[in-house]
């Protein structure tokens, strides 16, 4: 009796532990199979930004290409007249910024580009006289700058005139070359936003311009 007492004692604890094991078996299935799989993410596409740009170069008649900032509007004109620096051009074509103050349509920066095809051989003699010619022209009070030293456009010798009255001012650069006389005259109104606009394009505009031999014959509108 006591050795199958001892039997069924062991019976009972090896059943038992198989029961655990079963039970612990199932346990660990179900938690792997309640693991949720995982999740792929998408790939990101990164645009590449398009280029702003920020100047325009302009080929004009005469043999002038211009560079202006983006946004200037271009009037192209080849028409003959006088002008405020006292001879008669031809204006090759203008050029207008944006507004600089908001509201006051008048608050822009003009550039004409003239060409003056028989300026005469004494290049100081045209400077004085178009330096005289804007100041009958703008009247008094003004003040005239007038900048008789050597500024290089395209490698072509070129003076300066600086101006300015109580509602405009002007900086007018005059460039002799072997096809004539070429001035590039900006004017803005002589209010601070407008005239730290103009202050801040001219050195860059003036400094692309460049003058070629004209390769083709153009006749001005009368």
């Amino acid at each position: 009796m006591k050795t199958f007492s001892g039997y069924s004692c062991i019976g009972i604890a090896v059943l038992t532990l198989v029961v655990l094991s079963v039970l612990f078996s199932g346990c660990t299935s179900f938690s792997r199979q309640g693991t949720p799989a995982p999740v792929s993410t998408p790939a990101t596409t990164v645009s590449t930004p398009s280029p702003v740009v920020t100047n325009v170069t302009a080929s004009l008649p005469y043999g002038v290409t211009i560079t202006v900032p983006a946004g200037w509007t271009r009037q192209d004109v080849l028409a003959s007249g006088p002008r405020d620096y006292g001879t008669t051009t031809v204006n090759i074509a203008n050029f207008y910024s944006p507004v600089a103050i908001p509201g006051d349509p008048a608050s822009y920066t003009a550039l004409s580009v003239d060409v003056d095809q028989d300026p005469g051989a004494d290049f100081e003699k045209y400077f004085n006289n178009a330096t005289l010619a804007v100041d009958k022209t703008y009247g008094v009070p003004i003040q005239i700058e007038a900048h008789s030293y050597t500024i290089t456009i395209s490698g072509y010798k070129s003076y300066e005139l600086d101006f300015q009255t109580s509602e405009v001012k002007g900086t007018y650069i005059f460039t002799s070359t072997e096809n004539g006389m070429y001035i590039f005259a900006f004017r803005v109104p002589n209010e601070p936003p407008a005239v730290q606009a103009f202050q801040a394009a001219i050195v860059d505009i003036y400094k692309s311009i460049r003058i070629h031999p004209p390769t083709v014959e153009v006749t001005p509108h009368r």
